[in-house]
């Protein structure tokens, strides 16, 4: 009978619970979203700054245009390798500038979620794992070997449905 009064005690009601939630959902957002965001806006604005964003652009030129997507499409994948949502703000705001299709980056999002904050699974997961460090290379190389065969489908897929 004790335990039933501690249970009905520990309860809280749904207004309590949903500012707990809001708090928690905060504290994750600006603890790990906001830098994330952060560092990809800084990322751009340096490559923008010093012209390296074109010349990236033009470099992989080619490569952009086998998969059906601009040249800049580029950008988004290199910010994204650093953060996941970095990468999928910048393609959102390329959608709004028009530099992207919606369906353009409809066709990067599964290659930014698979590539999507590489440094960041290396440090958390691979080193931390106690991954071998000769097997590595090869965790994150089939990643990326993964990520551009899902732009290649990913192409094909989407261009039935349009």
């Amino acid at each position: 009978m004790e335990q039933a009064k501690e249970t009905k005690a520990t309860k809280k009601n749904v207004f309590d619970s949903f500012q707990d939630g809001t708090r928690k959902g905060w504290n994750i957002f600006v603890k790990s979203m906001m830098p994330s965001i952060v560092m990809a806006y800084t990322f751009i604005y340096i490559l923008e700054a010093t012209g390296l964003m074109d010349f990236l652009s033009n470099l992989f030129a080619p490569v952009m245009g086998i998969f059906g997507l601009p040249p800049i499409a580029v950008v988004c994948l290199a910010t994204v390798f650093f953060s996941r949502a970095g990468g999928c703000a910048l393609a959102a705001s390329f959608v709004v500038d028009g530099s992207l299709t919606s369906m353009q980056a409809t066709i990067l999002l599964p290659t930014m979620f698979l590539i999507g904050g590489t440094i960041n699974q290396w440090v958390r997961i691979i080193s931390v794992c106690g991954t071998r460090s000769e097997r590595q290379m090869y965790i994150i190389g089939l990643t990326w070997i993964l990520a551009f065969v899902s732009l290649w489908v990913s192409r094909f897929v989407f261009a039935i449905f349009a």
